[in-house]
């Protein structure tokens, strides 16, 4: 995922989201603790001795991180149960994606500084392949050197492993470029990662000496190596997608491209509030081929599949300019902000422009029960509502158990607050809270609602990110 610069990380505190967390910390833990049992802390002294524990440390502690970074891209769906959603899955990979960095840029460097009072050439020899030849040693277990020649080859294996990823991962995240060539180079962080297993497997090291640490690296090892084939090379082979026809494209509200699509074959399923990975192809325009993620503003119950978009680049401009008959190919449905993930009836949906799409699809799949639901819907000018008119047309129909109220910032001098919520919902103390805009509001309004004392695990945002 390629973080985008201006979007704020917003990471939940609600138990059932933190077990993704636990359980991360936890499997980077373990590797420390075997290590400390084969040496103890006690028997650690010196410069040398000391610089060579930290390097083999954060080498151990890297690999697991950056395996679970891997597994973290998957977007298999159980991990959504244990960090509340796929946007949430993609901020803990992005931040393992960093850790794992610094801490295999560690290994190598403090590995070599253990020579630096002594030994400046050993020290620098570290750092650079050396000691590679013959080739045929390698292969020949007979061979006199061969011990020696395995052991510098795992080393080049360390090396080169080292560098692709320091290369890579400064792109993702210190360097801009067009979303297609990051996609690119991002595959090559899985094959980075295969060579580390190389070098993990043939080092001369406690992995090498010590069965129950080397079986759990070279498990996470493995995690990281399927969940790269899984994700990467055999994508086509496991996940499953479905083609959809572009049927209908409109402008509306100013710049929001507004698709209706029905399927070739078989109809994808989703919860309202989900989002999806669309692909298009045959579009005859500047539309580029990647996915991208958009949420979904169609009901579960409708015959066809509909997005909401707004301009806001030059690929969701040329949204626009799709054709009908356009094949669209669909990966999903993900996230689990919707309504009917919790149990309380009593809801105040909030929304911040083309945050709206999410509470469209959950409004036109309301069924009939005991639900009480005030839609917040919070623009700019009054030009910019979408789909107003069906948010109307299904509060007449509820009489009342659903209330859609829009708040135009020009008209009523200022941003939505809580306290006008407060006001306006009588049932606003006993309610969850949804709400899904732009980060800014979203920070602002989830402080002011717990201000109010609406518990933090009372409120459940959205927020999604790709590029």
């Amino acid at each position: 995922m390629q973080p985008n610069g201006g979007r704020q990380v917003v990471i939940s505190f609600r138990l059932e989201h933190l077990l993704g967390w636990g359980f991360t910390i936890l499997f980077c833990i373990i590797p420390v603790i075997m290590w400390i049992q084969i040496h103890p802390l006690s028997t650690i002294h010196g410069f040398g001795p000391i610089m060579l524990s930290i390097g083999r440390v954060t080498g151990l502690v890297g690999m697991v991180m950056y395996a679970l970074n891997l597994l973290y891209s998957t977007r298999l769906r159980f991990l959504e149960k244990f960090f509340g959603g796929l946007n949430r899955v993609y901020i803990a990979h992005h931040m393992l994606g960093g850790l794992a960095l610094v801490l295999l840029a560690m290994h190598p460097v403090f590995l070599s500084l253990r020579y630096i009072n002594n030994n400046l050439k050993q020290a620098a020899l570290i750092l650079v392949p050396n000691g590679l030849s013959p080739v045929s040693a390698l292969f020949n277990s007979h061979a006199a050197n061969h011990p020696i020649v395995l052991e510098q080859w795992a080393i080049f294996f360390g090396f080169v492993s080292f560098w692709t990823m320091v290369i890579l991962l400064l792109i993702t995240f210190f360097i801009r470029i067009p979303y297609h060539i990051w996609l690119f180079t991002h595959k090559f962080l899985g094959a980075a990662f295969f060579i580390a297993y190389l070098h993990v497997l043939f080092i001369s090291s406690d992995t090498s000496t010590h069965p129950v640490l080397k079986y759990y690296i070279l498990l996470f090892s493995a995690v990281g190596v399927i969940s790269y084939i899984y994700r990467t090379l055999a994508k086509s082979i496991f996940i499953r997608n479905y083609e959809y026809r572009v049927d209908n494209v409109v402008t509306v509200a100013g710049n929001v491209t507004k698709l209706q699509m029905t399927p070739v074959m078989e109809r994808i399923s989703y919860k309202p509030g989900q989002f999806i990975f669309i692909k298009f192809t045959q579009t005859g325009t500047k539309l580029s081929k990647e996915w991208h993620p958009f949420s979904i503003s169609s009901g579960d119950k409708s015959g066809y599949l509909e997005v909401s978009v707004k301009g806001l680049g030059d690929y969701t401009n040329y949204l626009a300019t799709i054709k009908p008959g356009s094949i669209a190919t669909i990966e999903g449905a993900y996230g689990r902000f919707s309504y009917n993930n919790f149990k309380n009836l009593n809801q105040i949906w909030v929304a911040g422009g083309i945050g709206v799409t999410p509470f469209i699809s959950m409004a036109k799949s309301l069924p009939d029960s005991d639900y009480r639901i005030d839609l917040y819907y919070a623009v700019k000018t009054a030009s910019e509502l979408i789909d107003w008119e069906a948010m109307f047309l299904i509060a007449e129909n509820t009489k009342g158990k659903f209330r859609y109220i829009p708040y135009i910032a020009d008209q009523n001098n200022g941003r939505l607050s809580a306290d006008y919520i407060e006001n306006m919902s009588p049932h606003f103390k006993s309610s969850d809270v949804f709400i899904c805009g732009p980060p800014p509001m979203m920070t602002s309004l989830i402080k002011q609602f717990k201000n109010k004392g609406i518990a933090g695990a009372r409120i459940h945002s959205e927020e999604f990110g790709m590029s």
